[in-house]
């Protein structure tokens, strides 16, 4: 028999699952328009007060994504020195992390939700608001840690801001080589990525 609090997580996500699958099923049949949140609680059985419980919008129960968090593991992970990982690629795997904490439901196949996404531009949106939203969450963990070795205010605010920047490009620049770098952060294309922006700093610097 499973725990209580392991049951309740593995309901919460079933009820993400049939929710994101009703929305997609109303885009396919009519677009957007017409996965509207009466239409989607309608398709699943469950009330609207419901629906809030899991998604903010539609736009979310379409995505399937839910508010960026930071990880216990990824943030451990973040200020583990003595691992051996350098802080740039420390910063890199947090923010990857981050991101991939908004997708909590298999999704639907890669081809289509980029096909969705690119056809509608309010999902396009909403995905880009979760994105800036992880980058907050990733600049006050590193706005933190730089405070605690700078007494410049300033300067810490400045170091955060830099890093959260270049680690924001590697995502970008993975991305557009390997789309499902979000679906699976640990894929080679973030490692290769990582690779190709501390070769060009080194050659500038």
């Amino acid at each position: 028999m499973q725990p209580p609090a392991r049951l309740r997580e593995r309901q919460r996500r079933e009820t993400l699952k049939l929710l994101h699958d009703a929305a997609i099923d109303l885009v396919r049949e009519g677009g957007p328009a017409a996965a509207t949140i009466d239409a989607i609680t309608a398709r699943v059985g469950v009330s609207r007060r419901t629906f809030f419980n899991y998604y903010t919008s539609k736009e979310d129960a379409v995505l399937g994504t839910t508010a960026p968090v930071v990880p216990q593991r990824a943030l451990d992970e973040f200020f583990d020195e003595s691992s051996g990982v350098d802080q740039f690629t420390r910063t890199v795997r947090l923010i990857s992390a981050i991101i991939h904490s908004t997708r909590e439901v298999d999704q639907i196949d890669a081809v289509e939700f980029r096909e969705l996404l690119g056809r509608f531009p309010e999902l396009r949106a909403r995905l880009q608001q979760h994105t800036t939203a992880a980058e907050r969450l990733v600049e006050g963990v590193l706005t933190d840690h730089f405070s605690k070795d700078d007494a410049d205010s300033t300067q810490a605010a400045d170091s955060a801001r830099a890093l959260l920047l270049l680690a924001g490009a590697v995502m970008r620049f993975a991305y557009s080589r390997d789309p499902d770098v979000i679906e699976a952060p640990d894929r080679e294309a973030v490692k290769s990525a990582i690779a190709v922006f501390k070769a060009a700093l080194a050659d500038v610097s």
